[in-house]
């Protein structure tokens, strides 16, 4: 979608040829999109969500023939993945859509086309859950469910697969990280067996900074349509929940807890997934409160800040708006709106920056630090590029001093990613009430497109008040 001169938004001609090429398999998503979208500009919950996989075959045959390009690599040649339940559920969920509160499953992910994949559930009841709602994933048999628990269960898939062989390259998702959890999750009791059982196989980790971030990691940060129109959902949620903080806040919360519960409730009813992240302070950085509700009161004055990750099919899509408590005439009101006037200014003028395919998440990141510093301001945004995805999938993530890592992954058409400046307005500049400034932030989910980044949120970017 574009603005048009009268601030408008209208379909471009790329965007209606990629919604067309959903097919009529996805019909009935982006139907259900449309018919919700007065509700949500009332922010009214359009009836209590209910979760079910909905990503269609042709879906799951795009990511996976994409994750088999990746492992043929020479630098990769492995001839299967093991995501473990157990670790990081994000990974099996990506290849088999098994997750979230129906829980999550060991899958098996065999290089060979001609293969099945596997997912081993830990008990009956789990198997014929899934069973129930993947119906259209395992109509051809490419995807079989099985029970089956630990690592007993999985070499005996393995074996019957053929890749109980000593010259096995398996690749294991977790066993190390990047961005998270350096040293991996999984069990080394586990890895233990499977390396007795399998001798002479190797092991091999998936993930690795930057661009060929590894055969799972890097295929997820390229969305295609579908899940283009997933993270649309999870931007709405979000930012129906902004307004849910401001009306909370207005009203007879005292605490953060009370706007804490009435945002998390809120996105849950309208997504049918809990919220991957929430977290709310009071003249402080959003993350302060670690995504907890807290006893902190609530007062007349004070700016609230989020991080707020809707979540819906396991897709998180964030997004930031900081809210003033109270009116122009409330002690604080002049700083919050300059502050957050100038954070919005940098939003559009870093998405103007931005070439498809030539600026990279580095370039754009020092873009943004320099702009920062040319406002008169500090940067506290800590990471600036926080992409759409399921859980910890979501990369690349980026900030002008974190996880530089990610540094030389390019923009390019197809990747969505939330872009949220956090600034404090240096004292020479402007003062706050209080000793020390206080940071504001604003953050929008933005989709790469061929012409440029294109804003997926439908919100009106501008300081926010309690106020009527």
């Amino acid at each position: 979608m574009v603005e048009n001169g009268n601030g408008k938004r209208k379909i471009s001609r790329r965007a209606l040829l990629r919604r067309v090429s959903l097919g009529a398999a996805s019909l009935p998503l982006v139907s259900m999109l449309r018919s919700e979208g007065a509700a949500q500009q009332r922010n009214e919950p359009p009836g209590l969500a209910i979760f079910k996989p909905i990503f269609t075959v042709n879906e799951r045959d795009r990511r996976w023939s994409a994750i088999r390009r990746v492992m043929s690599r020479p630098e990769w040649n492995l001839d299967a993945i093991i995501a473990l339940g157990s670790g990081d559920s994000a990974y099996p969920r990506y290849l088999a859509q098994i997750g979230g509160r129906g829980g999550s499953a060991d899958v098996v992910f065999a290089r060979d086309a001609t293969k099945p994949v596997y997912a081993l559930l830990p008990t009956e009841r789990n198997k014929a859950f899934w069973e129930a709602r993947l119906a259209s994933w395992r109509a051809d048999g490419r995807l079989i469910l099985r029970e089956g628990d630990g690592s007993k269960a999985l070499l005996a898939t393995i074996t019957a697969l053929g890749l109980n062989r000593p010259d096995a390259r398996i690749g294991l998702a977790k066993l190390t990280g990047s961005r998270f959890d350096p040293e991996g999750l999984v069990s080394a009791t586990y890895l233990d067996n499977l390396k007795k059982a399998l001798s002479g196989a190797s092991f091999l980790p998936i993930e690795k900074w930057g661009p060929d971030a590894g055969p799972i990691d890097e295929p997820a940060m390229l969305k295609s349509a579908e899940e283009h129109e997933v993270i649309r959902r999870s931007v709405a949620a979000g930012e129906a929940a902004i307004e849910t903080i401001r009306r909370s806040a207005q009203g007879t919360a005292k605490r953060q807890a009370d706007v804490w519960f009435a945002a998390y409730s809120d996105m849950f009813a309208r997504t049918g997934e809990e919220p991957t992240r929430l977290s709310i302070a009071f003249d402080q950085g959003a993350n302060t409160t670690l995504g907890a509700p807290v006893e902190d009161p609530l007062r007349a004055g004070q700016i609230i800040s989020q991080e707020i990750d809707a979540t819906y099919q396991g897709y998180r899509g964030q997004v930031n708006h900081s809210i003033f408590v109270g009116g122009p005439n409330t002690p604080g009101y002049l700083y919050y709106r300059a502050a957050m006037e100038a954070a919005i200014r940098l939003f559009f003028d870093c998405m103007k920056f931005i070439v498809p395919e030539k600026t990279t998440c580095g370039m754009l990141a020092d873009y943004y630090a320099a702009a920062v510093e040319k406002m008169n301001a500090e940067d506290q945004s800590g990471v600036v590029i926080h992409s759409s995805g399921i859980a910890n999938l979501s990369r690349p993530r980026i900030g002008p001093a974190n996880s530089r890592g990610d540094a030389s992954i390019a923009l390019v058409p197809g990747m969505a990613f939330d872009f949220k400046p956090a600034i404090r307005l240096k004292r020479a500049f402007m003062k706050d009430l209080a000793e020390r400034n206080r940071v504001v932030q604003v953050g929008d989910h933005v989709l790469i497109t061929d012409a440029g980044a294109v804003r997926l949120g439908l919100r009106e970017l501008t300081p926010i008040t309690t106020e009527a």
